[in-house]
Order: C-alpha cells, then structure tokens, then sequence
C-alpha cells in the first residue's frame, strides 16, 4: 500500500469521534478529520473538505458507533457534504483499514470485495463489555434526570438480558433497587436470578408490570406495546437502550401519558472521553500498535 498522507481519518459521529481525533493525535499520529460534530482545536489534527479527500489520503478510516442510522449515509450530528455510504465504498482502495460500529453485512462485503480490511468494534468483547459499562451508568443517568423519583429503593425491571443488561443489573443492585430482570433463555434467567432480586421469564412479565416505577429495555424488538402500558403505573419511567427504533410503542405511551424515552448514543452523551480512549486502544490493539 503506497504511503498517504494522514495514518487515520476520523469521519462523523458524537463526541466519542471527536475526542478520539485528539487521543490520536496525541499518540503522534497524523490525523485528518471530516463532518465531526464540533471544531477540533488542535494544529495537529487537520480539518478536510470533503469525504473523498479524506478517504484518498489516510491509510486508516474510522466511522462512528453506530457506523449508520438509516442503512443510506454514515451516522453524524451536523449537517455537511456527502457521507453516503455508496461514496464511501467507491473510494475505499485496497488494503486501507476500516474500523466501525455494527457495520451493515452488505456494506462489510462490499469493502471486501475491494480488498478492504473490516474491522467492526462490536467484535471485541473486550470493547463491548467497556461499552456496556458507560450505557448502563448512561442509563442510570437518564432515570434519574427523567423522573422525579429516586432510584434507591424502587422498583427496577430490566428487560432482556445481554452485556448491557448485565451491566445494567449490577448497576441497580448496587443502588440498593429491588430489581428484576426479564430473560428469554433459561440459563439467562438463572444467571440473572443470582445477580438481581428476581428473574422472570418474557412470557410472565407483563402480570407485574404495575409493580415497576422504572423500566429499562434492551430488547431490539417490540416488546412494550399498548396491552402492557395499560398496566403501568401512572408515574412509571422508561428508559429504552434499545438499537432504534426500540422495543416501545412511543406512540401508545404519549397517548396514556406515559414518560417513555429512547435513548441512543448514551456512551457518547456521558462518556465521550473513556468511550474514545477504549476505542483507540483496541484499534492499536488490532494494528498491533503499542
């Protein structure tokens, strides 16, 4: 691979892109940037004009977490020139890197197939336990600024049970929460019976659901719709983590005002610094970096 002029392009996103430009530069490497979602103040760290500039002269190329919301243009918070996916793929060359978040399968193919390395952060289990870590304090933060009530001492339902839930559990427990987790599986609810008060199973959840002052979603998929909100309390605050569009029917809530919120990017919302240092140490990780 000829030598280009910049070893990274950091390329849209929240504010985990932007910190991570910086963290780059300060390991003395010479970074470009496009369509991040505030100005970096750093002589070091230079500021490019287009997405096709950026992509021709950098040898690695970082996309954000989420790498897309809507499957068409990379995910970013300003609006500016091209960012759509095609684009990029068209100015991919061979053996450049690409790093992202939850990279689309077709997308991931189409780098291939011009000899493009693919790296998706969500392949690291060391990256996503980290993850998991600042969207469950995300989410705590998040409840507790949503709702007039304390956590210490409510009553928590947690709804599925992956990394983010299990962080998510500990997390309330701690608090001092009576907390119970929603599983699926049989050995995700007896895992979750030793960490939370009580484990329930998906099909059972809904004969308690006017226990709850907090519910925290994690389940990808319509799991709260109308017939359950019915059975809330009136004060209940749900707090969904979900990928978009969430597991809850928004509509049906804002009709039963319900306090009902979907809330992405929580790594990036309240902890844009750890987050990027995480993510720059697994990508000198994968390049064998130190």
């Amino acid at each position: 691979m000829k030598k280009r002029i910049y070893d990274f392009a950091v390329i849209g996103g929240d504010l985990r892109q932007a910190v991570l430009a910086q963290i780059l530069t300060a390991k003395g490497c010479r970074v470009c940037h496009y369509a991040l979602c505030r100005p970096i103040d750093d002589p070091g760290c230079h500021p490019v004009s287009s997405l096709k500039e950026a992509v021709l002269c950098s040898e690695n190329i970082i996309a954000p977490v989420p790498m897309t919301k809507n499957n068409m243009e990379l995910n970013h918070q300003i609006q500016t020139g091209d960012l759509c996916l095609s684009s990029l793929i068209s100015l991919f060359s061979e053996e450049q890197y690409f790093f992202a978040g939850c990279i689309p399968a077709k997308f991931r193919e189409a780098a291939r197939l011009r000899n493009v390395r693919v790296f998706d952060f969500m392949d690291s289990e060391e990256l996503s336990v980290f993850n998991s870590i600042a969207t469950a304090e995300g989410a705590v933060a998040e409840a507790i600024t949503k709702s007039g009530r304390n956590l210490h001492g409510s009553s928590c339902l947690i709804l599925g049970y992956g990394r983010c839930a299990k962080t998510l559990t500990v997390c309330l427990r701690g608090m001092f929460c009576h907390t119970t987790v929603c599983a699926r599986k049989p050995q995700a609810m007896a895992e979750a019976a030793i960490l939370a008060d009580k484990a329930v199973s998906i099909s059972d959840f809904e004969t308690h659901l006017n226990e709850y002052d907090f519910i925290f979603n994690t389940i990808p998929a319509p799991v709260l719709l109308k017939e359950h909100l019915v059975k809330m309390k009136k004060h209940v605050t749900i707090i969904d983590i979900a990928s978009a569009p969430g597991g809850v029917d928004f509509a049906a809530a804002a009709r039963l005002n319900l306090s009902a919120f979907l809330c992405p990017g929580l790594p990036g919302k309240y902890a844009p610094v750890s987050s990027a240092q995480a993510i720059a140490d697994t990508i000198f990780n994968y390049l064998g970096q130190p």
